[in-house]
């Protein structure tokens, strides 16, 4: 069984993203994140084809702008090798040209095996999958955890009790039985685990990501997906062209994301404020050595989300020619991020065991790649499961 707190899947961050699905690049070698990502892909692809789920391999241009950007591409290539991604090349910007005429930089590393996908559809089709015919699973909608409860279980050992009521509403709280629970709850992922026996410890910060789109006269500004290379930073990986295919948005030429920083959880809009989560965010050590560290970053973030000039300031280091009357408006998106004490990205997926008496396993981070390495990161709690709850396999 499936508790959701939304009254659909996908409601945020799975429909609200750049809908890549990346090949493994970015991610130091030998961690689970660069392991999930390289085997999630293959297995969103293999997937998408077997539901028939609209994607794409379109591939990817990571861009260096200037000559002394050079070095990310050297070190991206290097790292994608040792992660098992395949095909990658490294561009002069005379060959870039040759791809993407209209993009206009010193080199590149090109990924021809990085797709598109709308993670909205790939959850939709999951969710038919638990619930079809024959199926055993069931998905609870609307559905806000409020509290779990360590119970012995007539068979024997420990059960829990989750409670929820409907969001936005006081109760009626209703209570769902289970052996054992594991929790994957996206920007709420540390409030559920802490309610379901975990750390207080690690917190989530979250930041919004604005979207601009190309007007359709100019959606062909570019084929493929054309990113800059990293900021030394951590969290964004910079403003991006990348083509949509399903969902929502169909065909688009979407352009984005930033990363500014949110004062609610659910920050879709900068003046959604939540003085609790304000809170959280003044006191946590991690978050406020990474403003001290990364101050130019973060300002530049800030000032990138309410100014339209600045984003399109960023996005022209890829394509000179492109102009304010070639793009409007699309939509936002809010991305989970977990940073360690001394104010670094914590750059592998978190998982907490065993708690609750043994009854339940948390994901405690998964900031992108995790949609692409979703079906990755599953097996991954599975096998976890296992090991906690002595599963077995049928």
């Amino acid at each position: 069984m499936v508790l959701e707190r939304e009254g659909e899947v996908a409601a945020h961050q799975t429909g609200h993203n750049s809908g890549v699905i990346h090949a493994g690049m970015y991610y130091k070698p030998g961690t689970v994140m660069a392991k999930a990502c390289v085997e999630g892909a293959d297995m969103m692809y293999a997937y998408a084809a077997q539901k028939g789920i609209p994607h794409e391999r379109v591939g990817k241009l990571i861009c260096a702008p200037t000559e002394k950007d050079h070095a990310q591409v050297e070190l991206l290539y290097k790292q994608g090798t040792e992660n098992g991604v395949k095909d990658l090349r490294i561009l002069t910007g005379e060959q870039v040209r040759e791809l993407e005429p209209n993009v206009e930089v010193y080199s590149a590393l090109e990924s021809p095996n990085t797709g598109i996908i709308d993670y909205g559809d790939v959850a939709r089709s999951l969710a038919k999958d638990l619930t079809a015919d024959g199926a055993k699973g069931r998905i609870l909608l609307r559905y806000q955890v409020k509290d779990f409860n360590v119970v012995d279980d007539p068979s024997g050992g420990k059960a829990v009790e989750i409670g929820g009521i409907e969001p936005g509403q006081c109760g009626p709280t209703k209570v769902v039985r289970a052996k054992h629970v594991l929790t994957c709850a996206g920007v709420h992922m540390d409030q559920v685990a802490w309610l379901g026996g975990g750390q207080t410890f690690p917190k989530v910060m979250t930041f919004r990501g604005r979207y601009y789109q190309m007007k359709p006269e100019f959606r062909n500004v570019v084929k493929r997906n054309v990113y800059p290379t990293p900021s030394g930073g951590g969290i964004p990986v910079g403003v991006h062209f990348t083509p949509t295919v399903g969902g929502y948005r169909q065909r688009q030429m979407i352009i984005g994301p930033g990363a500014c920083m949110t004062f609610d959880k659910d920050g879709y809009f900068f003046f959604k404020v939540n003085l609790a989560y304000c809170w959280q965010c003044l006191t946590n050590q991690g978050f406020w050595m990474f403003g001290i560290k990364n101050l130019k970053l973060s300002l530049g973030e800030l000032w990138k989300d309410a100014s339209k000039a600045a984003f399109l300031a960023e996005a022209r280091l890829l394509v000179p020619s492109l102009t304010a009357d070639m793009v409007e408006d699309s939509f936002t998106g809010v991305m989970a991020q977990v940073f360690l004490p001394d104010g670094s990205v914590a750059k592998d997926y978190i998982f907490e065991r065993r708690c609750l008496d043994g009854t339940t396993l948390h994901l405690r981070n998964a900031p992108t790649p995790a949609a692409t390495s979703s079906m990755a990161i599953a097996k991954q709690m599975v096998n976890l499961a296992e090991e906690d709850f002595a599963w077995k396999r049928a």
